[in-house]
């Protein structure tokens, strides 16, 4: 189990943080520069047990310790209703009122035999006053759950978060053992249908009705065979298939690709190879050599009887919004045999608001004839599908020509029929021309290798599918886990590689330059945003950094055709790519941020294969070889320090993650 403490100022007061549950120390933490700490301990035995948080001096001796009320709840097995803080908490104007007294169902479902836990979803952290309530109306205890929307990087912007956090809060614990089986609540929100049948919502009248009848043997009966089925599941299987509504599909083959100059001759042989169908999806499509290539490749396709449908993010590929047009994108419209698709247009300023710009669609797909799928993180445009041994650069070569690196998954089998589906669902939802399924679109597929695969997508601000596919695989993690990205991590993905290290597991991240540098870490010209953004993602790296994150600028192989002084460049990095183990490997849209992992809709690739993930993590070794290792007592690292912070503190997070 992990226990955590915000030590404040206190962290100030001492050097080591003590963890006692129940009077006896459980774990002593150095306090960092940070306020946090966190240890991973064995967990006690079931039943709720009191935590608190001691701050020492250097010889052990306690200088004070933190105020406040902590229990840690270990699950028993017996049936858990999750019970609405709302219920306890003095009544707002626009709640519903109870038509019973909250405690006398409590009771009544104690006496069933169920195990309490209070949950709160709100903008602020309420846990005091939640506690202070339990206390002062003399409630059952249990431990307090708080999902607050501004810890987990979530502005609410107007958008109602609760059925997402409610969804989320659910799988969770199910997927760590806890058998939730009941919501008692006077909301109408209710968990999303595909838990339906495993969690009862009701109210507190409802309940205490039940109760007296005795009607709660299907709760009891979903909570024994929710513990039997984790008993005998794979720690991996039973996370993802709780957490992610993805399903685990044997029979594939895959190749993961990193040399965008080899992706470009993959994506585009496929499109001439084509027969029947040609289903894309891109976030971005912009005017560059690759676009045209593709164009063209699709027009010649097109006119030789091959269907063709292009589906793009209407903001972001600048198509169908106030009224202006991406020119790529209208030569392929006025071919007869190709269909073209924006999501999410704007049709008026009036659609101009914060959400509206945040939950896009980031998701990059090729399908084609039903038979092969490509999964990728990225765009239409040079820098995605340019090899670094491709492009001329000298010392004052722009940024935006610098190729990034960048991944992509291929796949061939059973499993390119979800990623089908995935795409035929969207193009529908987003109001086109109906699909038919039928053998140019959805034909039978017999297994075409040995690896097992599972497509995960996640729906913005609809659940956290991307976010709990990349907490599944870190939690499991024993040895080993490599992380490509070059954006700002989630808290709650930063929490769960903290437990990593708690482990003493070995991580490894590898990233770029959001404004791409010379080989003596200078910047190429480039825009400020970018500039900015670079220094911001290296400010939310450095606590990572200091506790015991391997980060590595990525480096190129030196080429002919890079003259800037030192002959090497550091470019952005715009992979999404997590290894685990050697054993399971995620590839896709979905960044390691706060827009991946709530706002936009994303898709990944989660390989569970051993070949297959030994092969990425000896590419990804040897980037790593050959770049530059990131260490806080350099010189090229402490001469932006002051950057960082500036720009760190006034970054618009509500905006841009």
């Amino acid at each position: 189990v992990e226990l955590s403490a915000h030590l404040g100022v206190s962290a100030k007061l001492g050097t080591i943080a003590r963890f006692y549950i129940d009077d006896a120390v459980a774990a002593e933490v150095p306090i960092g520069s940070g306020a946090e700490v966190s240890a991973v301990v064995e967990a006690p035995g079931p039943g709720l047990h009191r935590v608190r948080v001691a701050i020492c001096n250097d010889q052990g001796a306690v200088v004070t310790e933190l105020s406040g009320h902590r229990l840690l709840q270990v699950a028993s097995g017996r049936p858990v209703v999750l019970v609405d803080a709302a219920l306890v908490l003095p009544r707002v104007a626009d709640q519903p009122i109870p038509s019973i007294s909250p405690i006398e169902a409590l009771r009544a479902l104690i006496d069933e035999g169920f195990e309490l836990v209070y949950f709160d979803i709100h903008v602020k952290n309420r846990d005091p006053s939640i506690h202070e309530a339990l206390v002062t109306q003399r409630l059952p205890p249990g431990a307090i759950l708080v999902y607050s929307a501004e810890e987990q990087e979530l502005r609410s912007l107007g958008i109602d978060f609760v059925e997402m956090f409610t969804s989320t809060a659910i799988r969770r614990l199910r997927a760590k053992g806890v058998p939730v089986t009941t919501i008692l609540t006077e909301r109408d929100e209710h968990p999303d249908e595909s838990l339906a049948e495993q969690v009862s919502v009701m109210t507190p009248a409802t309940a205490l009705r039940r109760a007296l009848s005795g009607a709660f043997a299907a709760e009891i009966e979903r909570a024994a065979k929710l513990m039997q089925d984790r008993s005998q599941s794979n720690p991996l299987d039973w996370r993802l298939d709780q957490t992610t509504d993805s399903e685990l599909v044997p029979g594939n083959s895959f190749h993961a690709e990193l040399d965008n100059g080899e992706a470009r001759r993959r994506v585009l042989n496929a499109f001439d190879e084509a027969q029947s169908t040609i289903h894309i999806q891109f976030y971005m499509v912009q005017p560059s050599d690759f676009t045209e290539h593709m164009v063209v490749r699709l027009i010649q396709r097109a006119r030789a009887g091959v269907k063709v449908r292009f589906m793009v993010d209407a903001l972001y590929s600048d198509e169908e919004v106030l009224g202006r047009l991406n020119p790529s994108i209208l030569s392929l419209k006025e071919e007869e045999n190709i269909e073209v698709l924006a999501v999410n247009p704007i049709e008026s300023r009036k659609q101009v608001d914060v959400s509206r710009l945040k939950k896009r669609d980031h998701r990059k797909l090729v399908i084609v004839d039903g038979r092969r799928a490509f999964v990728s993180g990225r765009n239409a445009s040079n820098e995605y599908y340019m090899g670094f041994s491709e492009v001329p650069v000298h010392d004052n070569t722009r940024h935006e020509r610098i190729p990034w690196l960048d991944a992509h998954v291929e796949v061939i089998g059973p499993l390119v029929r979800t990623v089908q589906e995935t795409f035929m669902g969207t193009w529908h939802r987003q109001g086109g021309a109906q699909i038919p399924s039928d053998d140019t679109t959805m034909p039978e597929l017999e297994p075409t290798g040995p690896a097992s695969g599972r497509l995960v997508v996640h729906r913005g601000l609809a659940e956290t599918n991307g976010l709990a596919m990349y907490e599944a695989m870190f939690d499991v993690a024993d040895d080993h886990v490599y992380i490509v990205n070059d954006f700002p991590i989630v808290p709650a993905l930063e929490r769960a590689i903290y437990r990593l290290l708690a482990k003493e597991v070995s991580v490894k991240l590898l990233t770029g330059s959001a404004a791409a540098r010379r080989d003596d870490g200078t910047f190429f010209p480039a825009p400020m945003h970018r500039t900015l953004f670079e220094y911001m993602v290296k400010a939310k790296l450095e606590p990572l950094l200091q506790a015991g994150v391997e980060v590595y600028e990525f480096v190129p192989p030196p080429s002919p055709m890079i003259v800037a002084r030192g002959g090497r460049i550091r470019p952005y990095v715009h992979a999404k790519l997590v290894s685990v183990d050697g054993l399971v490997t995620s590839i896709g849209s979905a960044n390691l941020d706060a827009t991946a992992s709530f706002w936009e809709s994303e898709a990944n690739i989660v390989v569970q294969d051993a070949e297959f993930a030994r092969g990425v993590e000896a590419t990804l070794q040897t980037f790593i070889d050959g770049s530059v290792a990131l260490d806080p007592e350099s010189q090229y690292w402490k001469r932006e320090r002051a950057q960082r912070a500036v720009v760190a503190t006034l970054w618009p997070e509500s905006l841009y993650s």
